[in-house]
């Protein structure tokens, strides 16, 4: 039945989308987006194929605007969803459809919506709702906002919604303002810049006849900002406090919600660096305090680490904790093309050192120390054109990752340090082809992985590429998978095939768990 009502939908909906793209009035854009995987049991690594062997997740979009006026619509149908999408927690999905829809107005300093609502009050650690395809995350609210801007140096915007489940909107409401003020451009300062903004939230959720301790109807937040930038430095901090929301996804935690994040850059001469602190203490806020998983959190707590990309860097990612002290220096030189360092090309050197720590014993209990350790990552890459047809990358990580905060105990920190050399030759304008060679190093968890990848390149349609991750340490399993994909124009098809390790999948510093499967994968892409 919800195949039906998404088939009957999107049919209706690209019958209208043509009719307004005939009449020639304002500008139509629409986007299909498909994911579908056809499993099968593998028992070397235990993948189970699920009921009818498939998952597959749709989106269509559809975006209509003209003179200020927008007006939209996105379809999302899980028929069923892929493996590991809303399997967290307490909320369990089979087969379901939904949509958002939205109209507002933009125009004379006003900013006006109405339906969907996507908003991010500062970093987002008070109040975020947005949309992340690769993490499942659809935790839009459906109200009002009103924004208006006065000149170019002051914002105020405010908003009313009700939150959602995943599938369905709750009877739990949330409201919120928001305000920037550039007292430079207020000021006319053109060498300096100067901004300040504030932010204040309440979730109102009715309670019970017999609540828990410490649950209220309200939660009050607000958040407080600066940044202040000069001859490229920047410097900003933010402030965060908000009311306890006792709920399982936070052990029933009655203690306020603090975090405290300060980030200090600099960008000139071939020289960029960022260092960030952080300190939170529960900062985690659920649209319903009975809910107990990612992807209904309505605010946003990212890991502030490097984000890998290469697949042994990636086996444990750090997820920002119910309490954790810390932060990470990231550093970029470039050496100029034509000196002896940087060649015809230049080269690039990065540097990244992240470490993070905590009291997890009140969370999940045991007896860890104050300051356990929770994640120390540093990372070092190099990259450099030799002549104009070959580029190398090479890679180093050193990661010290605890598996079990709150234990306090040695055997839980993981050490590992992982070597890549990344190799990519052009043959000519159009064809390329590109080695990646992996290796993990540790004695704890499944110890050695090693990993290739081989990809053959014919720009700009064509690219196929093999792959092995082989732990050769522990369980002697190798996952061997192979990918082909096309584009043309506003069209991307992508098959990928093979057996594909239990891992997490990582998104802006947020990760959701997925399982092992084997199978077969399209994706596909097309704009209008």
């Amino acid at each position: 039945m919800a195949f039906k009502r998404f088939t009957f939908a999107v049919g209706l909906l690209t019958l209208t989308a043509v009719a307004f793209a005939q009449e020639d009035r304002g500008n139509f854009s629409a986007g299909l987006e498909t994911n579908t995987t056809y499993y099968f049991n593998d028992d070397k690594t235990g993948a189970l194929a699920p009921d009818g062997r498939m998952g597959s997740n749709n989106y269509l979009k559809m975006d209509y605007s003209w003179n200020g006026f927008s007006a939209g619509i996105q379809l999302e149908g899980y028929l069923p969803p892929l493996l590991g999408y809303f399997s967290s927690g307490n909320v369990q999905y089979d087969m379901f459809s939904r949509y958002d829809i939205y109209a507002g107005y933009s125009g004379h300093g006003w900013d006006i919506r109405l339906g969907s609502l996507y908003e991010q009050f500062g970093s987002g650690l008070l109040f975020r709702t947005y949309e992340d395809r690769t993490l499942g995350i659809n935790n839009a609210l459906q109200g009002i906002r009103v924004g208006y801007t006065f000149g170019d140096f002051l914002t105020i915007k405010a908003l009313y919604g009700r939150v959602r489940d995943i599938q369905d909107y709750t009877g739990v409401f949330v409201s919120g303002a928001d305000l920037s003020l550039s007292i430079s451009r207020a000021a006319k300062w053109d060498a300096f810049d100067w901004t300040v903004e504030g932010s204040v939230l309440d979730k109102y959720e009715a309670v019970g006849e017999n609540p828990m301790p410490g649950v209220n109807p309200h939660t009050l937040g607000y958040s407080a900002r600066m940044a202040l930038g000069y001859a490229g430095f920047r410097l900003s901090g933010e402030y965060m406090n908000r009311q306890s929301d006792p709920g399982s996804y936070n052990i029933f935690s009655t203690s306020r919600s603090e975090a405290v994040q300060v980030d200090l850059g600099y960008t000139g001469y071939g020289f960029g660096g960022l260092v960030t602190f952080r300190k939170l203490h529960n900062p985690f806020l659920q649209g319903s305090r009975s809910f107990n998983n990612m992807y209904t959190y309505i605010n946003y707590v990212p890991a502030l680490t490097q984000q890998h990309t290469y697949s042994l860097a990636t086996l444990n990612p750090y997820t920002s904790q119910q309490d954790e002290i810390g932060g990470q220096a990231d550093l970029y030189y470039n050496f100029r093309r034509g000196t002896v360092m940087g060649g015809k090309k230049g080269m690039k050197v990065h540097a990244n050192f992240s470490t993070y720590y905590g009291d997890m014993s009140a969370w999940w209990g045991g007896e860890s120390k104050k300051n356990e350790l929770l994640f120390r990552d540093l990372t070092v890459d190099v990259e450099r054109w030799f002549g104009s047809n070959f580029k190398m990358i090479l890679f180093y990580s050193w990661q010290t990752y605890n598996h079990a905060p709150g234990m306090g105990d040695e055997a839980s920190m993981w050490i590992s340090h992982t070597v890549v050399a990344d190799l990519t030759y052009k043959f000519d304008r159009k064809n390329s082809l590109r080695l990646e060679l992996q290796h993990l190093t540790t004695k704890q968890d499944h110890k050695n992985w090693a990993a290739a990848l081989l990809e053959y390149n014919f720009a700009p349609r064509w690219s196929v590429s093999v792959q092995d991750m082989w732990n050769y340490g522990d369980t002697k399993t190798h996952y061997i998978n192979g990918s082909v994909s096309y584009s043309y124009s506003k069209v991307r098809a992508q098959l990928n095939f093979g057996r594909f390790k239990e891992g997490y999948q990582c998104s802006g510093g947020v990760c959701r768990m997925t399982p092992a499967y084997t199978g077969v994968n399209l994706s596909l892409i097309v704009a209008l």
